[in-house]
């Protein structure tokens, strides 16, 4: 990633010491990263969505504008417009050879942040719609893609299927779970994620089914909770989806009962310091979270988000943890910490 300032208010000074002390090889002594918040579509690069984009001679939605709103660098006035990218990135890639060419650019961005292990989420329903094939084709598709990427540059990867918050995520979980199982049920595949707007209601089945998946084929879940302010999000995720990890988890600083369950059950926070400031999940006037998840013993973990939007990676967002308060100490043990929320079996 480019060497940019990040442009996040009550912060800007002690990201560019943390760079300095990069400079001066301090930084250097975290050489291994793993990730377990990151979303594919949300980490390809400018450059390569230019020329999918040209590829395919996609056109773009008539009030977009590339430079002005693909790129997310300051502070945004509400979640919807952070998600703005959105509007693109949902319409391609159209090419199979073009998930291969998005896909190797993402996983080597991945690399260049010493990325040994990497959780990658995906919405296989998109993906099958924009290629005109079935869920369980596109889910192969993107199995070998994701895989054959991953191996060129040296990295683990599993595979989290996200379903979006609606009234039709639990017919959608449905369908990605048939493809899934299509499919032999792969071990590439280890999670289960929902995201989307948590203003939106879902399907009351949909937490049942989250669980049975859980249980039936072993796989990890994880829900987007607490990112827009909604503490009881963070709760249902817990008590009734049975969540192993909180999708960035905000709100859940402000409460210390709800902390206290965090604790007590184990539930991992992932965090994303970078996002959470650009969406607006933590004011510029507020401290982040991370030390009352410390100070209740809520193991947490560093994660990007969407590295390609904001044009940084998993390094800026652990120095932007360390400008939140975070020490050089805390990065190197972030490594044995992600490995042990790890979805993927048989990290060492």
């Amino acid at each position: 990633m480019d060497q940019q300032q990040l442009d996040l208010p009550g912060i800007l000074d002690d990201v560019e010491l943390a760079e300095k002390a990069s400079e001066k090889g301090k930084w250097a002594n975290v050489p291994n990263r793993g990730e377990l918040h990151v979303h594919m579509n949300g980490a390809i690069p400018a450059s390569k969505i230019r020329e999918i984009l040209a590829d395919e001679t996609t056109v773009l939605p008539a009030a977009f504008q590339f430079e002005r709103d693909l790129v997310r660098a300051t502070p945004c006035q509400s979640l919807a417009e952070y998600l703005t990218p959105w509007q693109v990135l949902r319409l391609f890639p159209r090419k199979r050879e073009n998930l291969d060419r998005l896909t190797l650019a993402v996983v080597a961005g991945l690399a260049e942040n010493n990325v040994r292990f990497v959780e990658l989420r995906s919405s296989v329903l998109y993906l099958a719609a924009l290629q005109k094939c079935s869920p369980a084709q596109a889910l192969e598709r993107l199995i070998e893609s994701t895989g054959e990427a991953a191996q060129r540059h040296g990295i683990r990867r599993g595979l989290i299927l996200t379903v979006t918050r609606g009234d039709y995520s639990a017919v959608s979980l449905s369908t990605l779970l048939q493809a899934y199982q299509d499919l032999g049920a792969p071990k590439d595949v280890i999670g289960l994620d929902l995201a989307g707007d948590e203003e939106m209601a879902y399907p009351t089945e949909l937490p049942s089914l989250f669980r049975e998946a859980k249980d039936r084929f072993g796989l990890g879940i994880t829900i987007h909770a607490g990112e827009t302010g909604r503490v009881e999000n963070v709760r249902a995720a817990v008590e009734l989806f049975a969540a192993d990890r909180i999708g960035h988890g905000t709100a859940a600083g402000k409460d210390p009962e709800l902390l206290e369950l965090l604790s007590a059950r184990g539930v991992c926070v992932e965090v994303c310091p970078i996002s959470n400031r650009l969406t607006g999940a933590v004011p510029a006037n507020e401290a982040h979270p991370l030390q009352q998840f410390r100070r209740y013993g809520v193991p947490f973990v560093i994660c990007s988000d969407n590295p390609g939007i904001h044009e940084r990676g998993l390094s800026d967002d652990q120095a932007v943890a360390m400008a939140e308060g975070l020490s050089i100490s805390d990065m190197r043990q972030q490594y044995e910490i992600a490995k042990r929320y790890s979805f993927m079996k048989g990290l060492n």
